[in-house]
């Protein structure tokens, strides 16, 4: 009995981790071009900056839903079926849509610099 402790207690200490869901907080931005938002004015990428940040501030969220939720299926996942852990996808594509609206932010807040908008 005590094997079978030992080794599923090995199981979930080198299984735990797999997943590759990344927190928010993990997530880099994505490099956007400044070029489109050097034409706007500096209302209107204040408008921009604006939806863009509450956009990021809701795929954010998301991704530590689906970040949470991913962990939990693992550990099930572990404890139930070892073989099918090694799947588990991720949240790759909510990680890219925050990091492509982590861009887009950057990339207005460089177009207010260069158009000289006063920070609001």
């Amino acid at each position: 009995m005590k094997k079978y402790l030992i080794l599923f207690t090995l199981f979930l200490t080198l299984g735990i981790g797999c997943s590759t869901a990344q927190k928010a907080s993990e997530v880099t931005a994505i490099k956007v071009s400044v070029a489109p938002y050097l034409k706007l004015s500096c209302k209107e990428l204040a408008t921009e900056q604006n939806d863009l940040f509450n956009q990021a501030q809701a795929a954010g969220a998301i991704v530590d839903s689906s970040h949470d939720s991913d962990r939990n299926v693992e550990l099930v996942t572990w404890i139930l079926f070892a073989p099918a852990a090694l799947m588990l996808d991720g949240n790759q594509a909510e990680a890219a849509t925050l990091a492509s609206l982590r861009g887009q932010l950057a990339a207005v807040q460089d177009a207010q610099k260069i158009n000289e908008c006063m920070s609001g």
